[in-house]
């Protein structure tokens, strides 16, 4: 901020009214940043169209809800140039090129409405000239696959912010026009923008918020006209948006120092957003995030599932993101966490503001589901007459067999993924996979002999699957003396071989006959 002593504000509170006129040398500098809060929503009883010349503005009864820090920073390190080079064929004149074309750049706070598809850093890429200040690119990041990818969009007509100098009854029209394409990076949503700015020079006079007066100031009203479509999977949306910003200039301020946006409605203005010059002060922090994609899915091939996290918390210094994974926290701002294994994830977010004292603390907690469609993490076991097998190969998948019958213990030396059991009896298997673990349901295991193989032969039950009703057939020698269906976690369901009051699934027939135990199979549709 350009420095005023008190000297000066006291000469100039007696010099009184007087037409200034605001030079592209008064607006911003590289580096230089401003404090700016936003006041409760929205100050509707407050008129911000009245105007004239030698006016006194006073809306010192604002009161500040959020505050952040306004960066104008070089364009040079807000890490788009190299990729507006290449898509430009700039490769041995890269940074003269650049330097040409761009020398402030901005977070972008409004404007590109297609922010919730994993896209963040959004900086408006500015050209500051003697007589004009122009909005020429938009560069921003999007998450592809855990990986955040830098891309710029041009305006294929540039978006003229200001013209300088400005003095009193400017008033121009200038049309603007920008396309983003995402469907190259796996997100099928195109943006295009094209509108009028028109800014008129209203006012002028003196202006008073809760940071202070301002003597001199000149009023602009905007007026942006912007027809946008948006196509999401091949489907235009189409839209006009007609919106209206007030904004007071001070020659010693890089940025307005009141600036109001909002809508006409029934031919009132009704304010959105109001945002001034301020102070830091102490403000109560909100902690608050969304995350993109709503439902990630593990993804096999990468062998984990990437989530974007977008912070839209207020009045804060520094933020600990706790990913509910129990890996490594973050204190980056808009971090992008890869998964190691599905499931439900409560996502803690905690905002300090230091600047209060004590601190001020907000946390917030949302749960996070991460899916698994695709059935890497699968606790099925497949079944045969001499072993178990365990389905799941995912890589670095490792395996421990456990004694169902034995409170689960388990089974010494049994590491692998398929399990040869030695006596029968109910049998799981505990999967452990980038850390996380599972336990498959116990399958019951009936171990058999020769002898018992035989018998095994000797006994059949039909249909299989079936509906309900279970039919044994054996040969003649022998005498079935009880029989008793049990389910995969060797629970007995029913001593009769009727299923049609049980629900679908896997089942298992215990048949005791006078040469021994038959276990069978069976389905149930």
């Amino acid at each position: 901020m350009k420095k005023i002593t008190l000297f000066f504000i006291v000469l100039l509170s007696n010099i009184g009214f007087a037409q200034i006129s605001y030079l592209s040398t008064d607006y911003a500098l590289q580096n230089e940043s401003f404090i700016v809060s936003t006041a409760t929503a929205p100050g509707l009883t407050l008129d911000y169209a009245q105007t004239g010349t030698n006016f006194n503005w006073n809306y010192s009864a604002l009161a500040p809800a959020t505050q952040e820090t306004v960066l104008y920073q070089n364009p040079n390190n807000a890490g788009y140039r190299t990729v507006w080079c290449f898509l430009n064929g700039y490769i041995f004149n890269c940074t003269t090129q650049f330097n040409n074309n761009f020398n402030l750049a901005t977070k972008l706070t409004n404007g590109l409405q297609i922010q919730g598809f994993g896209i963040s850093n959004v900086i408006d890429h500015l050209k500051l000239s003697p007589t004009l200040l122009e909005d020429k690119m938009i560069g921003a990041s999007i998450t592809v696959n855990g990986t955040s990818v830098p891309f710029v969009a041009s305006y294929q007509t540039a978006d003229k912010l200001y013209q300088f100098p400005i003095n009193f009854n400017d008033n121009y029209t200038n049309n603007f026009a920008l396309s983003v394409d995402l469907t190259s990076f796996g997100v099928p949503v195109q943006y295009a923008s094209e509108g009028q700015r028109t800014n008129l020079v209203e006012g002028w006079g003196s202006l008073t918020t809760p940071f202070g007066t301002f003597s001199n100031v000149l009023k602009m009203k905007t007026t942006v006209v912007n027809n946008i479509t948006i196509t999401a999977n091949g489907t235009p949306t189409q839209n006009t948006v007609t919106t209206v910003s007030y904004k007071w200039f001070d020659k010693d301020y890089g940025i307005p120092v009141l600036q109001v946006d909002g809508n006409v409605v029934a031919n009132q203005f009704v304010p959105n957003t109001i945002t001034y010059f301020d102070i830091q002060r102490c403000l109560a922090p909100n902690a608050a995030f969304a995350f993109f994609p709503v439902a990630s899915d593990f993804n096999p091939t990468n062998n984990n599932a990437s989530v974007s996290f977008i912070n839209a918390s207020s009045n804060y210094d520094t933020v600990s993101w706790n990913f509910g994974d129990g890996s490594a926290t973050s204190t980056a701002v808009n971090p992008t966490h890869n998964y190691s294994c599905p499931g439900v994830k409560q996502v803690t977010l905690t905002i300090t503001n230091a600047f209060c004292s004590p601190d001020q603390i907000d946390t917030i907690t949302i749960p996070v589901t991460i899916t698994d469609t695709q059935n890497a993490f699968t606790t099925s076991v497949t079944q045969t007459p001499t072993s178990l097998t365990a389905d799941r190969t995912l890589a670095g998948t490792t395996y421990q067999w456990l004694d169902c019958d034995n409170n689960n213990a388990p089974i010494n030396g049994q590491t692998g993924q398929t399990f040869t059991p030695t006596v029968s009896g109910n049998y799981a298997v505990r999967l452990t996979t980038n850390g996380c673990q599972s336990v498959s349901d116990c399958n019951l295991f009936a171990f058999l002999g020769m002898a018992d193989l035989n018998l095994n032969a000797s006994v059949s039950v039909y249909p299989n699957p079936t509906t309900g009703k279970i039919l044994v057939s054996h040969n003649e020698d022998l005498v079935i003396n009880k029989v008793g269906v049990y389910s995969v976690l060797g629970t007995l369901v029913t001593d009769t071989l009727d299923l049609t009051g049980q629900v679908k699934g896997i089942y298992f027939i215990k048949i005791e006959t006078d040469k021994g135990n038959v276990i069978k199979k069976i389905i149930k549709n």
